[in-house]
């Protein structure tokens, strides 16, 4: 299947994509499916089509991942951190944190407010 992927390194403003080559069903999947069930095959699916868009240079998205995966967010986060629990590297695309600077500065001034006398 071909989709478009994001390339690392790109700013999120100006968030480049690539086409990518992805196999979402393999001839494992049925053996995975009966032997240890439908959670486990999407967790393969999920490092199988990280570690794919990764090895052509571009990154998958946690929106990515709902629409090739039929799955909600919140199933695709728990996943992703049993994953990362278990020891696993998944490369995925994030969007940059939001900057913590202005929360840390009234927390300072609040701090300085009532260590004064």
């Amino acid at each position: 299947m071909l989709y478009q992927a994001y390339v690392p390194g790109a700013s999120n403003s100006t968030a480049k994509k690539k086409i990518v080559y992805l196999t979402l069903v393999t001839e494992s999947d049925a053996e995975i499916m009966s032997a240890q069930g439908l959670a486990a095959l999407r967790r393969e699916r999920m490092m199988r089509l990280c570690q794919e868009a990764q090895a052509q240079g571009a990154l998958l998205g946690y929106e990515d991942l709902v629409q090739l995966l039929l799955s909600s967010l919140s199933t695709l986060k728990r996943d992703l951190r049993l994953l990362r629990n278990q020891g696993q590297s998944v490369p995925l695309y994030r969007k940059r944190q939001r900057s913590l600077l202005p929360r840390q500065i009234g927390i300072e001034k609040r701090a300085e407010a009532e260590s004064t006398p």
